[in-house]
């Protein structure tokens, strides 16, 4: 998504900022939740063009303790893409499959995963169950959808400038342009090629699904 809408003339997007593990990150001890948002603000201000964003996940916010009520309380004016996967296997799977290699975005086709990962079945339901959660917090917080749009993975890959056109681009008040990315899918490849113990725990994989569209509150009253 991020690479996508760099495309854009008027669109500028910063990596993830609230990473504290990246440079452009802030770290997790020592710090209060004010300095998270005044580090978030800076961020932002610090990007050229019309419109400037950053990436982060939902994980992040929890790893400094802020809640997204509280974000979109300090941040009202702010607009929120929630881009989320429906597939929780395949998510997980391509997790694995980069933590297990090291490679975690790419341009070449060396990028591109060919090895298997092994699927502890305690394991996936507790990161599903994990995710789910964070995700659940963002439906249940109804003020963040005041100035929020979600999208999934899957209809993003399908077809990019069909969902940036007709979702993100009216969303964020820019005209609609061709768009591209440098970036290589990484895992093209079916879970029952990607997983070892696929036989196994296929019964499993096939149960987690997430459809957030399908979850979301209706927008808040102004």
């Amino acid at each position: 998504m991020a690479d996508l809408l760099r495309s854009h003339p008027d669109i500028s997007v910063a990596g993830e900022i609230l990473n504290p593990y990246n440079p452009e990150g802030i770290r997790l001890h020592f710090r209060r939740k004010t300095a998270v948002i005044k580090h978030i603000k800076r961020s932002l201000l610090a990007q050229p063009g019309k419109c400037r964003g950053a990436q982060t996940h939902l994980l992040h916010f929890r790893m400094h303790s802020i809640p997204l009520s509280y974000l979109v309380e300090q941040l009202p004016d702010f607009r929120y893409i929630l881009l989320y996967r429906r597939s929780l296997a395949e998510q997980y799977v391509s997790w694995k499959l980069a933590k297990q290699t090291g490679k975690w975005v790419g341009t070449t086709q060396t990028a591109v995963h060919t090895t298997k990962c092994r699927v502890d079945r305690e394991e996936f339901i507790e990161w599903c169950t994990a995710v789910k959660s964070r995700y659940m917090e963002a439906v249940n917080c109804p003020e963040l959808w005041r100035n929020s749009v979600s999208l999934s993975y899957e209809a993003l890959a399908a077809n990019p400038q069909l969902a940036l056109e007709e979702s993100i681009f009216p969303f964020l008040g820019v005209r609609p342009v061709r768009v591209n990315s440098r970036l290589r899918k990484q895992n093209p490849r079916t879970l029952a090629e990607c997983v070892e113990n696929f036989a196994d725990v296929a019964d499993l994989l096939n149960q987690q699904n997430l459809e957030l569209s399908n979850l979301v509150m209706p927008k808040a009253k102004n």
